[in-house]
């Protein structure tokens, strides 16, 4: 049970800005093991907070406003880490027509015009579809996609190869991950539960995420955090906008 709880306070305090106020956290394999199935929970919680803060604000301000400010916190809440990743890709997709190195592009402290272009460009995408979620009150298509955009992880990095040193490489060297898949289900019942369309969108957001990831795959030669935070929130995008469109 220890195990389990300092996975998921690392998991809050990792890809959320949440403060975690803990000290001496235990990490081992085991933890980052119990990260992957937890992530998800992460996204829940992210976005039942955007959700109540909308709500909240609809009572003072004009619907569309008020949603428009939750896409912006939405984006915030995990530190606009991915969107950073989003940058970092592109600009190393770019860099390699010329012959870089493209790990090396990634962990530039510097950004291309490129990549700064389409990352304002992703931004007001991202944002235009969270507000429009928001907007015609599809609480329970915002809620899932937050939850299954993470589940990818713990179903399909499995096929894919990290550095032995990353903490996915040290997750999925630990027995029991088989088990942790079938207990990660319990995402997908209470998806149903709660929404419409939810097999199409469990589909949709594995397909979309594997297929993105394998692209990048194909493209460096090796797939990192980078990779993976430009994956989820491409695969996000896809699915907002495709499970609103099923809707309305």
């Amino acid at each position: 049970m220890k195990q389990i709880s300092n996975a998921f306070l690392f998991a809050l305090s990792y890809f959320s800005i949440i403060p975690v106020f803990v000290k001496n956290m235990e990490i081992n394999n085991e933890t980052y093991k119990y990260t992957l199935v937890l992530l998800p929970l992460v996204g829940a919680i992210l976005a039942a907070l955007v959700i109540g803060l909308n709500l909240g604000l609809n009572e003072f301000f004009n619907p569309l406003y008020s949603s428009f400010v939750c896409a912006v916190v939405y984006l915030a809440l995990y530190g606009f880490i991915h969107t950073e990743a989003i940058i970092d890709v592109v600009d190393a997709w770019f860099a390699t027509y010329s012959g870089k190195d493209a790990y090396k592009i990634m962990k530039e402290s510097t950004i291309g015009a490129i990549g700064a272009l389409y990352g304002v460009a992703f931004v007001l995408l991202k944002v235009g579809i969270i507000t429009y979620v928001l907007y015609e009150k599809q609480y329970a298509l915002f809620f899932i996609v937050c939850i299954f955009s993470r589940l990818n992880l713990i179903y399909l990095l499995g096929y894919f190869k990290f550095s032995k040193d990353s903490f996915l490489s040290l997750a999925f060297a630990n027995s029991g991950i088989f088990q942790l898949k079938i207990f990660a289900l319990i995402y997908v019942i209470i998806a149903f539960f709660i929404g419409s369309n939810i097999l199409v969108l469990f589909v949709l957001s594995l397909a979309s995420f594997y297929i993105i990831l394998k692209i990048l795959n194909n493209k460096f030669g090796f797939v990192n955090g980078d990779c993976l935070g430009f994956t989820l929130e491409h695969t996000e995008l896809i699915l907002l906008n495709i499970g609103l469109a099923i809707i309305l």
